[in-house]
Formats: C-alpha cells, sequence, structure tokens
C-alpha cells in the first residue's frame, strides 16, 4: 500500500507505517478527504483527530493511526494558512490551533490559558 500520508511530511508519514494494517485503510480515507474539506468541516475533523490522539496517549497499545491524523491535520492547517498569505513562520491563530482551542475549551480549561494568536507577518492587515 502506498503511504497517503507522504503529503502530509515525515511525522504523519511514519505514523502510517507503524499505524496497525487493520486502521491503515480508514486512515488513508481520512488522509486522502482531508486537504478538500471546507475549512468549517476541516477544524472539526482536526478537533476530532486532536482529541482522539490525546485520549489514547494514556492507553496501552499501537494508536498511530490516531496521532497520524492529528500530525497530517497540522501539516495541513499549516499549508492552508500558508495558502491564504502567511508566511511559514506567521505565529498567527490557524485552523489547527482554532480545533485545539475548541477540544481544550471543551475539556474544561480556561479559555485565558489559551488565547487565540494575532497574525504578525502583516496578511490579516492586507485582507482589509
Amino acid at each position: 500500500m502506498t503511504n497517503p500520508a507522504t503529503r502530509y511530511g515525515p511525522v504523519a508519514e511514519r505514523e502510517f507505517e507503524q499505524a496497525t494494517d487493520g486502521h491503515k485503510e480508514p486512515l488513508t480515507r481520512w488522509l486522502d478527504a482531508l486537504h478538500a474539506l471546507p475549512d468549517d468541516d476541516f477544524t472539526a475533523e482536526a478537533a476530532s483527530a486532536i482529541h482522539g490522539s490525546a485520549l489514547t496517549n494514556s492507553w496501552r497499545g499501537n494508536w498511530a493511526h490516531e496521532d497520524c491524523r492529528t500530525s497530517a491535520a497540522h501539516a495541513d492547517a499549516k499549508r492552508r494558512y500558508e495558502a491564504a498569505g502567511h508566511t511559514r513562520d506567521c505565529a498567527g491563530t490557524n485552523l489547527y490551533d482554532r480545533a485545539f482551542r475548541q477540544v481544550w475549551l471543551s475539556q474544561g480549561h480556561s479559555s485565558t490559558a489559551y488565547q487565540p494568536r494575532t497574525c504578525d507577518c502583516g496578511a490579516d492587515s492586507k485582507e482589509s
């Protein structure tokens, strides 16, 4: 099976390779669909991936497929952010950050502890 995670970088690629064979087919479908999702759907999928990875982090067994989803969502959020005109090192809040904040708040954490960050590359001011 060709590794569909290669488009999302070496971390996602390695996690896909480490996933159990039984998880690879549904993971492949998820990875193939991720890049084309509208932003709202992408954010929901990223939040699901982040939450799933966080939950399985303390469970025994092979959960590399959950980590692969999170790594792919992170990489694709960065790609989308750059495609929107931001620089690679812009510290502003991208879709992955929004998804993480949703999970953060849903777990009862303080909204002041994870604040959205302002774009520092000037791309947001170009939109006005």
